[in-house]
């Protein structure tokens, strides 16, 4: 294989621009990949014109390819940043809207439970707001496990149903839902 001069500079050169790298990345492994960009560019590339000097190239060609890294990853950065901050501030930020929104739906939770019969109600408050298994609530109320499954699945269900409607009233004349 014919090695063009670029290609025998680098190989000449290789620990130097490792080291030269390396000081202005900051990092070793950052400098490696980048000389490593660097043959595979010089690799692909083909001989066109003379180089007066090839250390100097290179040396140049290193320092460009650093720059373009550091450019692209400031970037991602940012645009990290960005969605980060869209993404928080769409779960964090509690608006007026959304607390009168979240109350209006709390209440109409609150109602559809209140319509549960008694004994669907208290296994419902039982498990979900004291934590108690199924097999514990049918002891404590003397019933069967089966209508413990059978009462929380009603109550889940009409819950499920009430959560839909109240979505469904809660659209605009688009068709959006109002957050």
């Amino acid at each position: 294989m014919n090695k063009s001069v670029l290609l025998q500079a680098y190989l000449k050169h290789e620990r130097e621009l490792l080291r030269f790298l390396d000081k202005r990345l900051g990092s070793s492994n950052l400098a490696a990949d980048i000389v490593h960009d660097l043959y595979l560019k010089l690799r692909r590339g083909a001989d066109t014109s003379p180089v007066r000097d090839s250390r100097s190239y290179l040396f140049s060609m290193a320092a460009n390819l650093a720059t373009d890294h550091l450019r692209v990853e400031s970037r991602r950065m940012q645009i990290l940043a960005e969605a980060e901050g869209v993404a928080w501030r769409q779960v964090d930020e509690l608006t007026p809207e959304r607390r009168a929104l979240g109350r209006a739906e709390l209440d109409y939770m609150k109602a559809e439970i209140a319509g549960l019969d008694p004994r669907c109600r208290r296994i419902f408050y039982l498990s979900r707001y004291e934590g108690r298994s199924q097999a514990e609530i049918a002891e404590a109320l003397g019933v069967g496990l089966t209508t413990v499954y059978k009462d929380l699945k009603k109550a889940m269900s009409v819950l499920i149903a009430a959560r839909r409607r109240f979505n469904g009233q809660c659209r605009d004349e688009s068709g959006h839902g109002i957050s």
